[in-house]
């Protein structure tokens, strides 16, 4: 052999032993392109100034809090919770002190540094109203969690102090939900976008970074190369709103996607018998409910709302329309809290029973509901079905259907008195997530309570369940709650969903957690 040849085989073999180093020290490589079929437009890139679960698929990916949910594992009743931009935090014997120690040698993705005035900036922008970089529309969203905030205080370069106003065992965790999260933002791209320019400049310090968005088409992510933690594996994330469900099958046959979210059920077993993968998950944190509106006069009537639970056919949903991908929900605990009961049961469906507390209401025949809803890529099949239900028992409905982003502000706004219900698919991991959509002062602008539904007994529950320490107790006082509210007949749940996702077999390292977003860090693409 020449000496050239002994040279380049030995280049060869130590190019071959660092790359086997590299698998087997855990190092990540990059893995293909995901492109993600969605059934709508997410909201804007801006995590503290948007809702919704579709929105926080994206940022997600981008922005990063103080804490995080592990949503590596599937197998779990409700995600723990594990240090993210912090390494640490300390809660004090009374509840109301929270002092986190900050993550050293974090950088945004512009190059600057995440420390304990990056953090302050972010608290200052959605909660400190007396700030100059407070943003207005910020803390309308994250009102949950910012409402509890006393004050933020700079302990040292990597140590923020956080006291509440009093002790809410829940907080943490309310943070991490998905109306508007308090994720931190690079405070040099705010000022150099402005707060409305950030929603198109999105710039946080998670594994993905921001690439473009076409409105209506297409928002692309790239790996981050400088990310502080387990490197994502993906080249690129490419997420596509494909409204139309039998476009989305279309585009997964074809190899245009390779995931899908809301894929239509009737569809779902056909595609698996063609060789796609389900993935499912039965702790979901969310159910998919109609929201009574107290303001309409046909609703401030109990027996109305009493008959329009017990009109409609929620196993029949299930069994029907989901095909097994969903259960019916007789409350507004979701399978995804700790205080969740699958045996509690408000309404069982008696279209009979039904009839008659209309007719003692005075609605035999002749009652009109006007019913708000979003097209979302599902074909409205479920909202169609309620219809012809309430139409069994003599309540004529009108469908008024409004594109998802244009809906989402319909909905948190409130329904005027015109409007009889409304519908969301929604939940959090914790259970305080029924304080958001049921006290009283969660009401339009302070809240999203989009039927104005208000209980003072059940707030005070609601108080209680927040100082709970003892989960078991904590349990027990949701649970009471839950009760007092569907006594009421506030709410319409009908079924919850069990993230029925369909992937690619090229698809590798996707974790459907108990959650309504995922961590694509750990996804490839063959």
């Amino acid at each position: 052999m020449s000496r050239r040849t002994t040279t380049l085989r030995a280049a060869l073999l130590a190019a071959t032993t660092l790359a086997l180093a590299g698998l087997t020290s855990g190092v990540a490589r990059a893995a293909g392109t995901l492109v993600w079929g969605m059934p709508a437009e997410t909201d804007i890139l801006d995590p503290h100034a948007t809702g919704g679960w579709s929105t926080y698929q994206v940022t997600y990916q981008i922005f990063e809090g103080l804490v995080k949910e592990d949503l590596t594992k599937a197998d779990v009743p409700t995600p723990p919770l594990v240090p993210a931009l912090a390494t640490s935090w300390e809660i004090s014997p009374d509840g109301t002190v929270y002092t986190f120690k900050l993550r050293p040698g974090v950088k945004f993705h512009d190059g600057t540094p995440f420390d304990a005035a990056a953090v302050k900036f972010n608290f200052e922008r959605f909660w400190d109203e007396s700030s100059p970089n407070f943003y207005k529309k910020a803390k309308a969203f994250v009102i949950a969690y910012t409402k509890w905030i006393k004050s933020v205080e700079v302990v040292d370069p990597m140590t923020v102090r956080v006291t509440l106003k009093a002790p809410n065992y829940q907080w943490l965790r309310i943070g991490l939900q998905s109306y508007g999260q308090p994720l931190m933002i690079s405070p040099t791209a705010v000022k150099k976008y402005g707060n409305g320019g950030i929603a198109l400049h999105p710039i946080g310090t998670g594994p993905f970074r921001f690439v473009e968005r076409d409105q209506g088409v297409k928002t692309v992510l790239e790996r981050n190369p400088d990310y502080w933690g387990r490197p994502a594996k993906l080249d690129r994330i490419i997420f596509r709103p494909l409204q139309d469900p039998a476009t989305r099958v279309n585009a997964l046959e074809n190899g245009e996607i390779q995931m899908m979210s809301t894929p239509p059920w009737d569809e779902i077993q056909r595609l698996v018998g063609e060789g796609f993968k389900l993935s499912t998950n039965a702790n979901v944190p969310y159910i998919n409910f109609l929201h009574l509106n107290f303001k309409n006069d046909a609703m401030k009537d109990i027996r109305v709302r009493k008959a329009i639970n017990m009109a409609i056919d929620r196993e029949g949903i299930a069994h029907d329309i989901y095909h097994g991908t969903g259960r019916a929900e007789y409350g507004m605990l979701s399978p995804g809290t700790d205080a969740y009961d699958p045996t509690f049961k408000s309404y069982s469906y008696d279209p009979e029973g039904a009839k008659k507390l209309l007719a003692e209401a005075g609605h035999a025949h002749d009652l009109k509901l006007v019913f708000e809803l979003p097209q979302y890529g599902t074909g409205e099949l479920v909202e169609t079905w309620i219809q012809r239900d309430l139409k069994k028992v003599g309540i004529d409905v009108q469908l008024k259907k409004y594109e998802w982003i244009t809906y989402m502000g319909k909905w948190a706004g409130g329904m005027p008195a015109s409007v009889a219900f409304n519908t969301i698919g929604w939940g959090m991991s914790t259970p305080a997530w029924i304080d958001i959509v049921s006290r009283c002062d969660s009401a339009p602008p302070g809240g999203v309570n989009s039927g104005w539904y208000c209980n003072k007994e059940v707030d005070k529950l609601l108080d209680a369940a927040i100082l709970e320490r003892d989960p078991v107790k904590m349990k027990a006082i949701y649970q009471k709650a839950n009760r007092l509210i569907m006594d009421d007949a506030a709410f319409v749940p009908t079924v919850d969903d069990l993230q029925p996702m369909l992937l690619s077999p090229k698809v590798k390292g996707f974790v459907n957690p108990p959650e309504d977003w995922f961590d694509l860090s750990t996804v490839s693409v063959e």
